[in-house]
């Protein structure tokens, strides 16, 4: 489970810090070839209660065989860039404490927002900037050219995702 924690780093917890912006640079010009989303199921107590979902991560996976992996993290305050390993331990942990799979991986490149994205170049990714010029991380931009993709903290849990007109 990865935190926000440097304490020889300066940067304030609502903003990216530059390990992270060189990480989303990386990223550009590659050519995007599936999307995994990982939802969290917080299942109520009793059987009659409704299962509440959310989007807890987004991968996104490269012709280089890399990935890119954004996730609300478990406090919902921030955007994070995480790794599987932070990913499996998180859901490892969760299974432990809850005595169930509350992690589910789902395919999502068929889904309409990706329509069209697959074997896409990824041209850019914008972030927004606060008033001392640094990157804040309660939203990314991912560029497609031809189409935009937002993914911003939900205002409930996890994120969201929706098309950038």
């Amino acid at each position: 489970m990865e935190k926000h924690t440097h304490t020889d780093d300066p940067t304030p917890p609502e903003c990216f810090r530059m390990e992270e912006l060189e990480m989303f640079q990386s990223f550009e010009n590659q050519t995007l070839v599936d999307v995994n989303y990982y939802l969290w199921l917080n299942r109520g107590e009793s059987e009659e209660e409704l299962p509440i979902r959310f989007l807890y991560a987004l991968e996104l996976l490269f012709e280089s065989n890399e990935s890119l992996m954004l996730s609300s993290g478990e406090d919902s305050e921030a955007i994070r860039i995480i790794n599987a390993e932070s990913l499996v331990n998180t859901a490892r942990q969760l299974q432990e404490l809850h005595k169930k799979v509350l992690i589910q991986r789902m395919s999502a490149v068929a889904q309409p927002l990706w329509e069209g994205v697959a074997w896409k170049v990824l041209e850019a990714i914008h972030l927004s900037r606060n008033e001392a010029g640094l990157y804040l991380n309660d939203a990314v931009l991912l560029d497609f050219g031809s189409k935009r993709i937002l993914v911003r903290l939900s205002e409930r849990e996890g994120l969201e995702l929706e098309p950038f007109i």
